[in-house]
């Protein structure tokens, strides 16, 4: 049976995990304190002992919820299509219709205001890769890569396994992780304070228009 106060134990929990999302994404593991923390998430200093025991177990359940986050909102494609991404008999054309399927809610995602906090602490293990790093990309962040890579590869005719397919599958990544990575130079670019609607649109057409150049390789 649940104890009365096992509920507001799980809000401290999860409050301080984002309030270290967002700190660390600003300041780094070292620039950030577990009093400022504490601080943000409205709980005492003893709160981050007692739930995490230490500051990097904190750091590194920072990076489970962040991956947690990321696979509801790329997971159902993965999910939907991980049969047809990894048939032996996937034509060239239909890897390139999969491969708009899956970037679809990508670049939604990395486009919406949604991901401004933890993608700030996922450039920063991009820069300096941590043990948060293996967590990360062993979620479906590192599942989407793969299959975009896998895709890529027999889109264009590569040998899936080759460094030209995995150039490439990165480079149809990094189009749509500029809109978040240079998210202030593509918002003075587009004359915009924020993207909304239209530009994720816009965006998605223009990533999608690029996939399909694949078949002229």
């Amino acid at each position: 049976m649940s104890k009365p106060d096992d509920s507001r134990s799980i809000e401290t929990r999860d409050q301080l995990v984002q309030a270290a999302i967002e700190l660390f994404g600003l300041a780094g593991y070292d620039g950030t304190s577990t009093r400022a923390i504490s601080s943000k998430a409205g709980a005492s200093l003893g709160a981050i002992p007692y739930h995490f025991k230490t500051k990097e177990n904190l750091y590194l359940a920072a990076a489970e919820t962040i991956a947690e986050q990321v696979s509801r909102k790329l997971g159902p494609a993965l999910d939907a299509f991980e049969t047809q991404i990894y048939s032996d008999k996937l034509s060239r054309k239909r890897a390139i219709s999969l491969l708009e399927e899956i970037f679809t809610p990508f670049v939604m995602m990395l486009a919406s205001n949604d991901s401004e906090t933890w993608a700030r602490f996922t450039l920063r293990e991009q820069a300096v890769p941590t043990k948060a790093f293996e967590i990360l990309y062993a979620s479906d962040i590192g599942r989407f890569f793969r299959a975009v890579v896998h895709l890529t590869a027999i889109a264009s005719g590569d040998d899936a396994a080759s460094q030209t397919a995995r150039i490439r599958g990165l480079t149809l990544v990094g189009q749509a992780l500029a809109f978040r990575a240079a998210r202030a130079l593509s918002l003075r670019t587009l004359e915009r304070e924020d993207l909304g609607a239209q530009e994720i649109a816009l965006i998605t057409t223009a990533i999608r228009e690029n996939i399909r150049l694949l078949q002229y390789l």
